[in-house]
């Protein structure tokens, strides 16, 4: 097991109040520090504007580097120094997905998060894809599951396109960025791996458990990727201001598991994206960790609020439309 982070990552913020604060990989910290799990930290290995431009356009690179204190959208500002840390949580995804290739499994703290950033578009707090950067950079045969409760829409449509790299999304039905129907399933070579898993507002550990057994893993099996890469959003959690799922901290930590265990010879990677309830979040990145440490730790926010939705049954309706792609 290895941690990929940089003290820098800290100097990124938005504004005062902003949701995605510096608090979040401080109480990250002190968290997994608390449970004997801060060890095994590298620093990562920084990238290059070519890696970059494996991902985004030149003209994306360039706004990026030209910053100016402006607002993108209402909850994202490119400031002068945005270029710069942004390409260090860039790096460290890149060192983590490096890292878990080799067999260890990695986790990166990375902030500014990085899944909505198109080639060529920023916003939802992101201005570089990281993991599409990390996956482009390994160059492997790699399937990304992304757990945030939004929609990666950017992720989606760097990779629209491609056979070889495989995305799997859970995401709140209607939520931001609004994107992210069963029936985008990719283009050309690309048509059937792109998979997205829309869940109703209210749903919880359930829910979320059975679209991972019935939908996500089938479907891993099938692809066989010599690597595994999860989006860890913890903002699903029935603790998060910002979105309306029920999952509790043993329900996500179940669903890492899951994954860890599809994983071959210890080539998982776990990228952070959302989570804005600082504690939640970093009780669900603990457990995570303490999975991969071969131990479980006893979790705080673990309030078992059942489903009030019906997405058991949304999940079988997605689960029949994607069959017509994998013969589930």
């Amino acid at each position: 097991m290895a941690i990929v982070y940089h003290d820098m990552l800290v100097e990124h913020e938005q504004w005062d109040t902003h949701p995605e604060s510096p608090f979040r990989v401080r109480t990250l910290k002190k968290k997994l520090e608390k449970e004997g799990l801060w060890k095994d930290v590298i620093s990562p290995v920084m990238i290059g504007d070519d890696d970059v431009l494996k991902v985004h356009t030149k003209e994306h690179l360039d706004r990026l580097k030209k910053g100016g204190n402006i607002p993108i959208d209402p909850d994202t500002i490119l400031k002068d120094g945005t270029y710069g840390l942004a390409m260090l949580s860039a790096s460290v995804a890149v060192t983590a997905l490096r890292t878990a290739v080799n067999g260890t499994p990695a986790f990166a703290v990375t902030r500014p998060p990085g899944h909505h950033a198109g080639r060529n578009s920023m916003g939802g707090f992101c201005y570089l894809n990281n993991v599409s950067i990390a996956v482009e950079a390994v160059n492997v045969r790699t399937a990304i599951v992304d757990l945030d409760v939004h929609h990666c829409n950017g992720t989606e449509e760097i990779f629209y396109g491609r056979d070889d790299i495989l995305v799997i999304d859970f995401h709140e039905d209607r939520l931001y960025p609004m994107t992210g129907p069963k029936e985008d399933i990719g283009t050309g070579a690309g048509t059937r791996y792109n998979v997205n898993i829309p869940i109703p507002a209210g749903s919880g550990n359930r829910t979320y458990e059975k679209a991972m057994d019935d939908i996500a893993i089938p479907i891993l099996r099938k692809f066989a990727p010599e690597l595994i890469v999860v989006c860890l959003g913890v903002d699903a959690h029935y603790c998060d201001p910002h979105s309306h799922m029920l999952l509790n901290t043993q329900g996500y930590v179940g669903l890492c598991e899951r994954l860890i265990k599809e994983s071959r010879d210890g080539k998982i990677a776990f990228v952070l994206e959302g989570g804005y309830h600082l504690r939640a979040t970093a009780e669900v990145v603990a457990g995570v960790l303490a999975i991969l440490d071969g131990r479980t730790i006893q979790p705080e926010y673990n309030e078992d609020k059942g489903e009030q939705s019906n997405g058991l049954r949304e999940i079988k309706k997605v689960r029949e439309y994607i069959s017509g792609q994998w013969d589930l």
